[in-house]
């Protein structure tokens, strides 16, 4: 009794320093004001919403921590003392009429320090819990205050209930069973919340009212502050999971770090060996580097659109459906926060679009094999940049990752002006590689590798290192961008759409991002350019042998000098310097 009563007069002292005191009175002294004796015969609810920082609480009395997180019923009914103290103090003679099961006050937490893993079915007390929102129901009312009255009318028996019990409560004088007063009752809005819960595999429901219902955005991460007592979970507030940028002086990690330095920053090399280390269990190292560039950028993508709003990196890839193509983006969608895959359990489109918010909605099979419905709602989706929930329109937030090839009733490349650009995907070109190296894992096989991993974090670490910085085009990297933009336009419409334009500049933005750049350089604008032309369709623009992906770097580095010296006559653009070798 005494620590409850120390802890209370420690709450009192913090409430009175942040002057929460002198707003409860107030309030208390205003409900007084709009009261008459005949509503207060009705035993109207006097309902606080009291917002806490958390953090602060527990810096100004650390010895409150205990309270907080084990018995924060027990805070709440302190804090419901206090409202009721403040109105016994006002000086209106009503304040005589008012119970105190008619006093309550609403706790809004924020600021929640997470001290162990977010698991409700493991604790007790105040947890929190992080999860995405998936579907908001209709909202519906519910009874946060009701009066039950004895039928024999024996003197103060009435009872007041902050909800409707299955069996209605008895008279402590006659032991009649009450009835409720329906004037008296008072109701709120809620809503049932799905929220896909991180590290658990199935949806939780959350009942959701009044003030917190204006937070809710269908596709947003949410830190949700529950209260778990005898396995009930009861949710007290949320708050947005927003992801903040990493300050520049951050470092990064060391392998990353060496072979940036090694790479001498510039983009095709740096990014041609960080995205090598997608799939290395699925095809050679060197087959497919197109695919893996075009994976990484749009991861990259996803996190710079969380952090900064830029946009967000598509990826359709054409060829022939040989399973490498499908493992290898399967692969790398696992480097993402999240991932859905549209066609499986999830059939509906536009779930697998809100559900795979800040992550990748992968569609692993050919384009043709899924409905016509679901493709065009993705290709709505993409193009608008919004998704329908049937209710209304939300913004999208998740990178689209498909492939597929020509067909009569689908061609390609009309799907590909949606996307902004194709990426080139299996057309048989390592086919001998392929073989030769699948035959060897049939003969030997290799498990994932601790530096395999390893290099896998780095580049999952590397990419949140660099997904907050703004960048921007300099006058030459627009000017290159335009030039191709115009000659390739005069060329054939067939795979330069306007929406080629849009993803160019995102690409090119995104490798200078990756390269921990502020300003998108010439560097950019060519290997954006080199990826476009790479998976345009066949007659290509340049020459094949400037589009190849040999393993060697300095194969490679003559490629892109090849391709750099085609450019500067396709485009009738001098392009100053060299690439450093």
């Amino acid at each position: 009794m005494a620590v409850a009563m120390e802890l209370q007069n420690r709450l009192l002292l913090y409430l009175d320093n942040r002057r929460y005191l002198n707003s409860m009175k107030q309030y208390c002294e205003t409900f007084l004001e709009e009261s008459t004796e005949k509503t207060l015969s009705k035993f109207p609810p006097l309902r606080y919403i009291m917002e806490i920082d958390v953090m602060d609480l527990l810096d100004a009395h650390p010895e409150m921590q205990e309270s907080v997180f084990s018995e924060p019923v027990l805070l709440q009914r302190m804090c419901n003392e206090i409202l009721f103290a403040c109105l016994q103090s006002t000086d209106c003679e009503m304040k005589e009429d008012i119970q105190f099961a008619q006093v309550s006050v609403t706790l809004r937490l924020k600021s929640v320090p997470r001290l162990h893993d977010s698991n409700p079915c493991n604790y007790n007390g105040l947890v929190t819990i992080e999860g995405l929102l998936l579907s908001v129901s209709k909202p519906e009312s519910y009874v946060y205050h009701s009066v039950w009255s004895c039928p024999e009318e024996c003197e103060g028996s009435e009872v007041i209930l902050h909800y409707i019990p299955k069996h209605p409560p008895k008279c402590y004088v006659c032991r009649s069973i009450l009835f409720e007063n329906s004037g008296s009752r008072r109701c709120g809005e809620q809503v049932s919340a799905m929220f896909d819960v991180k590290n658990q595999k199935l949806p939780k429901k959350f009942f959701i009212a009044d003030d917190l219902l204006s937070q809710l955005n269908l596709g947003c991460n949410y830190l949700l502050h529950v209260v778990v007592t005898n396995k009930i979970v009861k949710l007290w507030s949320l708050e947005k999971n927003n992801h903040r940028p990493a300050p520049l002086t951050t470092r990064s990690p060391k392998d990353v770090e060496d072979l940036f330095k090694a790479c001498k920053g510039v983009p095709w090399k740096f990014i041609y060996c960080l995205a090598s280390s997608i799939g290395v269990n699925v095809c050679p190292l060197n087959c497919f580097m197109h695919l893996k560039i075009n994976l990484l950028l749009s991861l990259t993508s996803i996190k710079a659109n969380a952090m900064t709003g830029a946009s967000i990196l598509h990826v359709l890839v054409g060829g022939y459906d040989t399973r490498f193509v499908g493992e290898i983006m399967t692969e790398a969608a696992k480097l993402a926060d999240r991932s859905v895959v549209l066609g499986m359990s999830n059939s509906v489109v536009s779930t697998a679009l809100i559900g795979s918010s800040g992550g990748v909605c992968l569609l692993p099979l050919p384009l043709h094999i899924y409905n016509h419905k679901q493709v065009s709602s993705v290709l709505s989706a993409i193009e608008t940049g919004e998704i329908n929930t049937g209710t209304g329109m939300i913004k999208m937030k998740s990178a689209v990752w498909a492939q597929g090839m020509d067909f009569k009733k689908m061609i390609l490349y009309n799907v590909a002006s949606v996307f902004g650009n194709g990426c080139r995907g299996d057309f048989g070109e390592y086919y001998d590689d392929i073989v030769e190296f699948v035959l060897q894992q049939a003969v030997d096989p290799v498990e994932t590798s601790n530096e395999e991993i390893k290099a896998l974090k780095d580049v999952v670490d590397y990419i949140d290192l660099v997904a907050g910085i703004e960048v921007n085009l300099n006058d030459a990297t627009e000017n290159l961008l335009q030039n191709y933009f115009l000659a390739a336009r005069r060329e054939t419409t067939r795979c330069v759409s306007p929406g080629s334009m849009s993803a160019l500049v995102a690409t090119c933005l995104t490798s200078a991002r990756l390269c921990r750049r502020n300003v998108a350089n010439i560097d950019d604008a060519v290997f954006a350019i080199w990826l476009h032309v790479s998976g345009s369709p066949e007659p290509r623009f340049a020459p094949e042998e400037y589009l190849q992906t040999p393993a060697d770097v300095k194969k490679l580095q003559n490629v892109i000098n090849n391709f750099k010296d085609w450019l500067e006559q396709f485009t009738g653009t001098c392009l100053l310097g060299d690439f450093p070798a």
